[in-house]
């Protein structure tokens, strides 16, 4: 129920003068100008919202099998771009963390190959009784 400007008492909705003091009453919107917003389910403007399976599992990947610190800066990155608040920000985190998974992803397979390569050296070595 409204209150009077000029008295402060309550006046009935759609009164056109104050029951208390008869001063004129200013017309009453029953309709609220701006749109409630729940701002606990609102998503930020421009951004998609919607995590990237493909980083996040590559990720994953990552942080097991291959390189764990770019496999966690890859993770973490790839859920904050979720939450981005423009869709640059978003494709930015999101670029960082994929060039994350490439940096450990490429060293991986650099030590792997690395490795097999130690591994033939060191048995051929071993197979010509230490002689060169």
């Amino acid at each position: 129920m409204p209150f009077c400007p000029n008295c402060g008492n309550n006046v009935e909705n759609g009164a056109k003068f104050c029951p208390s003091c008869g001063a004129p009453q200013a017309p009453q919107n029953t309709t609220s100008a701006a749109p409630e917003i729940n701002y606990y389910d609102a998503q930020p403007s421009g951004s998609s919202g919607q995590l990237n399976t493909v980083q996040l599992v590559w990720s994953i990947i990552n942080l097991v099998m291959c390189c764990t610190p770019m496999g966690i800066a890859g993770i973490i990155l790839t859920i904050l771009a979720k939450d981005a608040h423009s869709a640059e920000e978003e494709a930015k985190k999101l670029k960082i963390a994929k060039i994350c998974n490439i940096v450990g992803t490429v060293g991986f397979v650099v030590l792997m190959i690395a490795y097999v390569a130690l591994m033939v050296i060191g048995m051929s070595i071993g197979m010509n009784g230490g002689e060169f």
